[in-house]
């Protein structure tokens, strides 16, 4: 690897390990920025193509209509000045982490390094979240980590990348299991601890995604794979109720525990002011990021209170329909449709890149999910979510065969290594 290229693969690490932090925004959109121009000199220098996009009629196409549906609504906009910053930083940056990181994750080097990078960042989230642990009776709480409804869907993201420690060939796997473990750990550890309950059905869903698509790959036998099925839904529900009925007791007004709490949830009232919020622009929206969605929202109040604090509608799509009309909506869906149709179109290359397929499939299912009960696909979040996408797709395009192991694969080197060393 030349050391151009290497500059870029530690601008691309930059940028992702900085990303969950505050103030890092300059930061992170110009490491990849700085990678993207070092790809372009490569590939005038050397005339071999450096940058790559995904192939996939409908999946390029879903990209392009998002990138084009938000741009224009940008200019048509009340405020056209501050929705093209807020274009740029929400769509031009992850579409630009997702080009860097499928041209430059070329074998599991460069793949390791970015993970690597992802649970030393991971690590110190979690090092920050027990420090500042989150206080659901103070709204206005502020976080070095932003809040914990974004390090929750930050969690639902790093989920999807558990299965890489045995589906790519390391140099030495053993260690690659034992880092997935402690991932797994953290993740889990850190979810509790944002008390997040949504996240719980999130990594549910995932799970049983990445089963079915790999329904006949993996060394699970199906007595055992009935039973992931079986357990896996169980599991969900019951940390769903579990942290209920834990973020339960900060609201004493509940009465009735898990169930009064869900019955008094603040979304319905708010989801049901986004949908009339709609139907008074239902084509033209109130402005991309603009103050004036916001506003159209929060007057729909009669409460001072809800006024102050609910300003955006607590689910993506909603948002997006607010802000741009139903067409903005319908981009969103096409979007994420069109990003886990180009994996289910990869599924069918080999059982490993159908396995890793099925990585890609849990991110967009986990992401969608995340953000139906909340807002987060924006800056930090999209960000991240572009480059994974990215990089999901590049190890699904790998030509070489040699860089995939199966769990079986990898399983069975382990023993071997154990009995040569017992001989």
């Amino acid at each position: 690897m030349s050391y151009h290229m290497q500059v870029a693969v530690l601008l691309a690490t930059i940028s992702i390990f900085f990303a969950p932090f505050r103030a890092s925004a300059g930061l992170r959109a110009s490491a990849l920025l700085v990678a993207l121009l070092l790809l372009i000199f490569l590939w005038w220098k050397t005339r071999v193509r450096t940058i790559e996009f995904p192939k996939g009629v409908l999946f390029r196409a879903s990209v392009l209509t998002w990138v084009a549906v938000v741009f224009f609504y940008s200019l048509i906009g009340p405020n056209w000045s501050l929705s093209l910053v807020s274009w740029r930083g929400d769509v031009i940056t992850p579409l630009l982490a997702g080009i860097v990181f499928y041209s430059l994750g070329r074998s599991p080097r460069i793949v390791a390094i970015w993970l690597v990078a992802l649970l030393v960042g991971l690590l110190v989230l979690t090092a920050m979240l027990l420090i500042e642990p989150f206080q659901p009776g103070i709204a206005t709480y502020a976080p070095r980590y932003v809040n914990v409804g974004w390090l929750s869907t930050w969690l639902v993201m790093l989920a999807s990348l558990l299965p890489l420690a045995w589906l790519l060939r390391w140099p030495k796997p053993g260690l690659a299991l034992w880092l997935a473990a402690l991932a797994t750990c953290v993740v889990v550890a850190a979810a509790w601890l944002t008390a997040n309950r949504v996240v719980w059905l999130c990594f549910g869903v995932m799970f049983l995604a990445y089963l079915t698509m790999n329904k006949r790959n993996g060394v699970l036998k199906s007595s055992a794979r009935i039973a992931a099925f079986v357990l896996c839904p169980i599991l969900s529900v019951g940390l769903f109720y579990a942290a209920s009925t834990a973020r339960a007791a900060y609201y004493p007004e509940a009465g009735n525990g898990v169930v009064g709490m869900l019955r008094q949830d603040d979304r319905y009232l708010i989801w049901e002011a986004a949908v009339r919020t709609i139907a008074e622009r239902p084509f033209t929206g109130y402005g991309f990021a603009t103050e004036e969605a916001k506003n159209a929202l929060s007057m729909r109040f009669a409460e001072p209170w809800f006024r102050e604090h609910f300003k955006q509608a607590h689910n993506f799509v909603l948002n997006a329909a607010i802000q741009m009309g139903i067409p903005g909506a319908i981009a969103v869906l096409v979007l994420f449709a069109g990003i886990g149709y180009g994996f289910l179109c990869r599924r069918h290359l080999s059982p490993q890149v159908c396995a890793v397929a099925a990585c890609g499939v849990a991110l967009v299912g986990g992401v969608f999910l995340r953000n139906m009960t909340d807002d987060f696909f924006s800056r930090h979040a999209a960000l991240l979510f572009g480059a994974l996408v990215g990089m999901l797709f590049a190890i699904c395009d790998w030509r070489d065969p040699t860089m995939y192991a199966t769990a079986w694969e990898t399983s069975s080197q382990r023993l071997r290594d154990a009995e040569d060393t017992a001989a």
